[in-house]
């Protein structure tokens, strides 16, 4: 699939006939090419990496159980890892192709049955067909293992809007596939105003056969008015459907938001959202059954079949701010998850920090840090949350090769069960990528 939209994105690049960068209208909603593939918001041409590295995992959750029947952690694993990649951008006159692409291979030596490979794969397609009418197209694909530390998954950027790759995608440590497909078309109707309709198709499957996968599509519209050069308001309207296969139930949501976008000087751009949504969940709830059943059954629980209908709060606040060679932005919101193949349709809150710098001459550092929580609509299950934090740097020793390392945490509760974990990765070694710019990973 991943294949055919790369095919799609180079017919339409290739017949690209004026200037793309001219006035788009407001634009503040575009999950085309965005900035895919760019460093600190600048686009960069195409750069490819390759890397070997020590690593270190301790904390990992399979899914699995001991003989005692307790969850399973595997700690103290170390050994070799290999990184392969490319991440930039490319204009022609009417389009511009945003990628981003970051796979590896690890080996455990002390412990091979654990190892694996993370691979993930963002494209991106801005396509100006006319001066009123712009296409939007994005795809994304990938692999993981690891609930942490995947390159590219969670990455430095903030909370992600995405179905498929949510901080919260992962509770356990186990074989996920993942890939959503984008088109959004946006009909300027005059330098204020533009009308933007469009949806994403999307797919998880996990190898546990004890967990959920999830299969799913949005769709969305929106109109937003530039009141003046910096500021820009507008309502949006999404619906979404989720479904569990095998049989684990399924749920559709209403969402509608008003935003407003302003930047704060030069540097720095704000952008609030606020409205509800409306969930409509079908689902398999697990219940304490009656003494006189549990007698008759041998059994003191059961499952039953519930329907419900909610209303909640949902919203969005981004400040961000970019400089010559650096990015900082903060992010939080609040609104529904389609979970992690236990927890499935949720309600969902998230806060996220990032800095990135790219040096003129050879550093690049990014840190990361967030919090995020799932509420099951319907399930009956106590909330789970997890911390995460990240740090990396790449640091040029000559032209073509660089040092490279990263450290990633995460921490996981649900509070009534007494589960709490805590997993980290590390990763150091050396990465060959000519170029005249930092390689900028992070």
């Amino acid at each position: 699939m991943q294949y055919g939209f790369i095919a799609l994105a180079c017919v339409f690049a290739s017949t690209a006939a004026a200037q793309v960068g001219g006035y788009l209208g407001p634009g503040v909603l575009s999950r085309g090419a965005g900035d895919i593939g760019t460093v600190n918001g600048e686009q960069v041409d195409l750069r490819f990496f390759a890397d070997v590295n020590a690593v270190y995992d301790n904390g990992l959750q399979p899914f699995s159980v001991d003989s005692k029947g307790n969850l399973n952690e595997v700690n103290g694993l170390y050994g070799v890892q290999a990184d392969l990649g490319a991440y930039g951008t490319h204009k022609w006159r009417q389009a511009t192709l945003g990628l981003d692409y970051h796979g590896n291979f690890y080996h455990y030596t002390n412990n091979s049955a654990y190892d694996g490979s993370t691979q993930n794969l963002t494209l991106g397609l801005t396509y100006q067909q006319s001066r009123r009418l712009s296409i939007d197209l994005r795809q994304l694909a990938g692999t993981s293992s690891l609930g942490y530390g995947g390159p590219g998954f969670f990455g430095n950027t903030l909370v992600s809007s995405d179905a498929v790759n949510q901080p919260t995608t992962f509770l356990f440590d186990n074989r996920t596939y993942y890939i959503q497909s984008t088109m959004d078309v946006n009909f300027i109707a005059s330098p204020r105003t533009t009308f933007t309709a469009g949806g994403d198709g999307y797919t998880v499957r996990r190898d546990a056969a004890g967990l959920a996968n999830l299969n799913g599509y949005t769709l969305r519209g929106n109109i937003q008015h530039r009141l003046t050069k910096t500021k820009t308001i507008g309502i949006t309207y999404q619906h979404m459907h989720f479904d569990f296969p095998p049989a684990f139930g399924q749920s559709d949501m209403d969402v509608g938001e008003g935003f407003f976008d302003t930047s704060l000087g030069r540097r720095w751009t704000f952008r609030i959202s606020g409205g509800v949504f409306a969930a409509d969940v079908e689902g398999i709830q697990q219940i304490t059954l009656s003494p006189e059943v549990a007698a008759l059954l041998g059994q003191s629980v059961g499952l039953r079949a519930f329907s419900r209908q909610d209303i909640y709060p949902s919203g969005h606040a981004e400040l961000s701010g970019r400089f010559k060679t650096s990015i900082i932005g903060f992010n939080y919101s609040q609104t529904v998850a389609p979970g992690n193949g236990v927890y499935l349709t949720s309600r969902t809150n998230s806060a996220m920090g990032t800095y990135s710098y790219t040096g003129v001459r050879k550093l690049n550092i990014g840190v990361s840090g967030g919090y995020n929580d799932l509420k099951s609509v319907g399930q009956g299950i106590q909330p789970y949350s997890q911390l995460t934090g990240g740090a990396g740097f790449t640091y040029g020793i000559t032209r073509v090769f660089h040092v490279v390392g990263r450290y990633d945490a995460r921490h996981q509760e649900i509070d009534i069960y007494n589960f709490r974990r805590t997993s980290y990765r590390a990763t150091l070694g050396i990465a060959f990528s000519p170029g005249d710019i930092p390689l900028s990973l992070w």
